[in-house]
Formats: structure tokens, sequence, C-alpha cells
């Protein structure tokens, strides 16, 4: 398996990178990637005990030093569906809320101030939006919808539209988009059908990418490559792959395929390693130990994030699959692990609630309840909790 696995990223980057990168460098880093991938190479990697059987509340009280709500106001132009928001950026007294279809700006009390941009074909325009970021230095937006990035400031002036270049444009998905520390990047799959003689297999490459400013290509890291025996399709999750930390770049990428052919859950890796982004590589942080590995067979993990105290994984698991969140605390060494979502026992809301962090700072996380008043006459738009943990 080792053995083709080379054989496989060795194609894949004469293929694919030799117009932008040295060979042999790229090889070097990803020698380094499968020997940390690979389960029997982690070596000292620190390993967080996860026990997929319990399923013990997640109260936000033991994890959250303050949880702010913020009722999004409902107008005509403002109405959002809870279930397409991408992004929240927060900059300065205003709230910004991405979803596949809009950008809409709500002040600190929830008053709605103004969209940014609007669907269509022209300038300044989007067809959908697939992934977006924020340059909170110079208060601009950076917004993806396929095959164009476009940028606007925070007062929604559009600024400036290009295409992507021929290397992205080959991204089948490009499942997230983030700026940090004056660099863009963007992660995404690269499909390659018929890479074996047969023509029968396909081969799935994920990759992170820095853009400068003109979205050109200035480096890349290739995270993984796996082989499926027939076209797939991927879902991933909305919560973010590349995380701003207190002090570090995070980066996590799961596998989440279906094969057309059998109709169920196909051939994985699982995943199982959060990584640092350093000098362009990707360095292994720490991996979750499940406490039983033959159940982890049928454990879809989707992520993994973490701020300076608590250690997050999202991941799906059963028949049918259902949500499951885990949290490690590392100051107090206990591992609580959940069905469905946190408590929330601050604001006394009944249902549980999913957290999802801020992508500009870990620190920071949010989620949404749609708060039904005794005289509300139609559904209101969600409040937004954005909440701090603790430290």
């Amino acid at each position: 398996m080792w053995v083709n696995d080379c054989e496989i990223l060795n194609n894949i980057l004469i293929e694919v990178t030799m117009k932008y990168f040295q060979i042999t460098c790229i090889l070097t880093i990803i020698a380094f990637l499968l020997f940390s991938c690979n389960k029997a190479k982690q070596g000292d990697l620190w390993e967080i005990p996860v026990d997929i059987d319990q399923n013990t509340s997640i109260p936000l009280s033991e994890i959250a030093e303050e949880i702010t709500a913020i009722e999004l106001e409902l107008t005509n132009e403002s109405m959002i569906n809870p279930n397409q928001i991408l992004r929240i950026f927060i900059i300065e007294e205003e709230v910004i809320v991405i979803t596949w279809t809009k950008i809409l700006v709500f002040n600190k009390g929830g008053k709605f101030i103004r969209s940014i941009g609007s669907l269509g074909q022209g300038p300044g325009e989007y067809i959908n939006i697939s992934g977006a970021a924020i340059d909170l230095k110079n208060k601009r937006l950076f917004v993806l919808s396929y095959p164009n990035f476009l940028i606007y400031d925070i007062n929604g002036k559009f600024l400036k539209h290009c295409k992507s270049s021929e290397l992205l444009s080959r991204l089948t998905l490009k499942n997230d988009l983030n700026f940090i520390n004056d660099n863009l990047f963007i992660i995404g799959d690269m499909y390659t059908p018929g890479y074996r003689e047969k023509g029968k297999d396909v081969a799935i490459s994920s990759i992170v990418y820095q853009l400068d400013n003109d979205f050109h290509i200035s480096d890349s890291c290739l995270i993984r490559t796996i082989i499926l025996e027939n076209l797939c399709s991927s879902t991933t999750s909305l919560i973010g792959y590349i995380l701003n930390g207190s002090k570090n770049i995070y980066v996590y990428y799961g596998d989440f395929y279906i094969s057309e052919k059998r109709g169920n859950l196909g051939d994985r890796q699982l995943c199982d390693t959060l990584y640092r982004f350093e000098n362009n590589c990707l360095v292994p942080e720490l991996k979750l130990k499940y406490k039983n590995n033959s159940k982890a067979k049928s454990t879809y993990l989707l992520n993994i994030y973490r701020s300076s105290r608590y250690i997050f994984a999202y991941y799906f698991k059963g028949d049918p699959l259902k949500d499951h969140y885990f949290c490690y605390d590392t100051k107090t060494n206990k591992g609580y692990n959940a069905q469905d979502g946190y408590s929330d026992d601050i604001n006394k809301l009944k249902e549980p609630v999913r957290i999802r962090p801020l992508s500009t700072n870990t620190e920071m996380f949010y989620y949404l309840h749609t708060n039904m008043k005794p005289d509300d006459r139609e559904e209101p738009n969600p409040t937004l909790y954005i909440g701090r943990l603790k430290k």
C-alpha cells in the first residue's frame, strides 16, 4: 500500500504542479505527509482519548467564558436560511453573515445594515457563494463564486474580479477559504478519473494552496491522495478546515466519499490527525485515539479543531448516521462526548446547539437558534450567539 501511494503521488505531481513548483521540494513534503498520516508511523504524537460509546451532556457553562445573543433583524432583504450559512465574520461593530446566496451585514445590536453584492453574472455579482474569507487588517472581503474570485470592501464596494487560475479551476471541490497572516489559503479536491491502466479507478488529491494578491498560486501542500474504484461524489461539513488559532494555523481535512456504483460509503482512509501549518508544511499536532478501533470504522470524522485550551471534533456515527460532538479540556484532561450537540445551560435553550468556530479566531465560537415568541406571525431570523472560550 505504501509503495502504491508513492507511485500515485509522484505521477499526479508530475502532471499537475511541474509548471509551478520545484519537484524535489514537493516530493520531500509528500514523503513527510505520508509518513505522518500513516497510523503505523505516528511515533510519539499527542493522542487524545475518545470514547465514542459515551453520550453525556456537554454544558456550555463548562467551556464558555461569555456568550452574547444577537437577534438578527428580519426584513425582505435580510431573510436567512440557517442551514445555508457558510461563515460568520465580526469586524469592529458589525457582524457579516454569509450564506450560499447572500452577504448580509448587521450591527452588533442585530439591526440589518446592508447587503454586499448580489446574485447575477455582471460585475460585482456572484452566481453562488462557495467560500469566503476576510482580511481584518485592510477590511477586505474575499468571495469565491466558482470559477471566479471577487473582492469587496466592508462597506460593500466592489473592488476586484479575477478568474481562478487553470490549476485552481481543476479543483472539483473548493471546500474552504481563509485569509491568515496576509495570505489567502484555499483547500480542495482534484479528481483524476481513469487513473489506473484499466480506467476504472479515480485518484482524489486533497491540496492546500497559498495565493498571492492576484489569486495566482504562490505555494502548495499536498495533504494526501485516495484511490476509489469508481467516480464518486464528496460531501463535507460547513465547518472550516483552515482555521486561525491563537498561535498557529491549523488544518484538518476529513474524507466522506460516496460510491456511485455501490450507493454507500466508499473506501476511505480514516484521517484522525490535526495539523499545524508551518513553513508551507503540515506538521502533525495531535490525533484522536478511539477507545474501540473496530467501532471507529463506522465513524466518519468530519472535523477537528482546537483553541488554546480545548480540542473539538465533529463526526457522524451509527446507522442511520447521526451527528456527534466531542470536546476535550487540556487543562483538566476531561473529555465530553455527546450526540446532537451542546447543552446551552446559560441561555436555557431547550434544544441542543451546534457550535462552530470563528475561522478568524478559534478562541471564539458561534451557533444559531430560532427563538419563536408568542406574538410572532412568521418565523423570525435565527438568533446568533457569539461565545468566547475559557482559557
